[in-house]
């Protein structure tokens, strides 16, 4: 019962995949979506992103990537993105929402097969590097590009920004990427987590200790190393809020540009919703100035 009762809590941040290569959002508003990989025997809506774009295809605008949520095991590109949609169009961003490959739910703890890290940031670095050799052609700025997650989503936005390998291995570094808006994640440190038998973090992360370190955005930050700037919304109990804060604390520690924000008014689902939403001031505000100052 209590393995069905967290299936139906992550499913309900998800919702159906849409599949339309090219659908007029309004008389202005254009959607694209295009595979950004192909892999034998993989679903190609996991190895997809969706662009929401307009037909002013000559002008340089800034580009976020949205990464959702799901326990790293459920979840699409086109959960919670109304607002989101809204918002950036508003502003005159390219708005773009990526897919990755699940790990197994229910969780398949003895399967050593099952997809696990590194493969989702494998999947969001590839995902990112079609972006920005392609993003020209829907009117983007590929030197304009920051990322959005939420959850389990988050934590691969912040992971991505904090562990140069990804972006290393597909030709691209950190400088590359703006900013970085972390919602609402505890994902920050996946040894503890692990260490605490979390089979959520194990079924996503395994159990190799070498691994778990590479996979924590906290223990990646390097003083030698440059890093994006990071906005956090923090929320929740004061445990969870004190894990956000040990990563605002080693990112500032590290001399790295941190806005935050404790959107605790919200529940887990909630905050990430409330981005964009019509006269919402907590959370959407302050991510409308970070990413001005990213730009």
């Amino acid at each position: 019962m209590r393995l069905l009762f967290i299936f139906i809590s992550i499913l309900s941040l998800s919702c159906s995949k849409d599949d339309n290569q090219q659908t007029v959002i309004t008389s202005e508003s254009l959607k694209a979506t295009k595979e950004y990989n192909q892999i034998n025997g993989i679903d190609s809506n996991l190895l997809s992103l969706d662009i929401y774009y307009n037909d002013e295809l000559d002008t340089q605008k800034p580009v976020v990537i949205y990464i959702h949520g799901g326990g790293w095991s459920v979840g699409d590109k086109s959960s919670q993105i109304e607002n989101k949609v809204s918002l950036f169009q508003s502003l005159n961003y390219i708005f773009v929402s990526i897919n990755y490959r699940l790990s197994p739910f229910p969780y398949e703890l003895n399967n050593s097969n099952r997809i696990m890290y590194p493969t989702h940031n494998n999947d969001i670095a590839d995902a990112i590097k079609w972006v920005y050799d392609n993003i020209n052609l829907y009117g983007g700025n590929h030197n304009k590009i920051a990322l959005l997650g939420h959850s389990a989503g988050a934590h691969l936005a912040a992971l991505t920004g904090t562990n140069n390998t990804f972006l290393e291995n597909v030709g691209l570094t950190t400088n590359d990427i703006k900013g970085i808006a972390v919602i609402d994640t505890e994902g920050y440190n996946i040894v503890n987590k692990v260490q605490d038998n979390n089979n959520l973090y194990i079924n996503a992360f395994g159990t190799n200790a070498n691994l778990n370190y590479q996979a924590s955005p906290i223990l990646n930050i390097e003083s030698s190393s440059s890093y994006p700037k990071f906005f956090i919304a923090k929320r929740g109990s004061p445990k969870r809020i004190a894990i956000a804060n040990d990563f605002i604390n080693v990112l500032e520690q590290n001399n790295i540009t941190v806005s935050q924000i404790d959107g605790s008014f919200y529940d887990h689902s909630g905050i990430n919703n409330a981005i964009g939403k019509p006269n919402e001031s907590l959370i959407t505000n302050p991510l409308i100035v970070f990413l001005e100052k990213c730009f």
